[in-house]
């Protein structure tokens, strides 16, 4: 009984190519190079998976700029960002508003 080789990425990247170069089908060609059919279309869906489940995407965030200002009020703060407003009395815990605005800028 033949036992069969183990191959590495290297060595099926060299397969696909081969068989693209020979302009055979890939059934052909793994007829012809004595392959599993289904060995090798599964290898290539594996390696192609990893090779793009493996990119990374930089993604760049925006600064934004925040303008604070102090305004006479009823007892209020008035938060503004751009279009957005929220209006919460001075003795609203400090650490609240710093998680709303955290949350806020993600």
């Amino acid at each position: 009984m033949q036992q069969h080789q183990r191959r590495d990425i290297q060595d099926w990247l060299n397969i696909f190519e081969q068989q693209k170069q020979s302009g055979l089908t890939a059934v052909e060609f793994c007829r012809q190079q004595q392959i599993n059919v289904q060995t090798y279309y599964t290898r290539r869906r594996d390696i192609r998976l990893q090779r793009t489940s493996s990119k990374f995407v930089q993604v760049k965030r925006e600064v934004t700029k925040v303008e604070s200002y102090t305004e006479e009020t009823d007892s209020e703060l008035l938060l503004q960002l751009g279009n957005a407003q929220l209006t919460v009395p001075t003795n609203t815990n400090p650490h609240w508003v710093a998680t709303v605005m955290k949350a806020l800028a993600e």
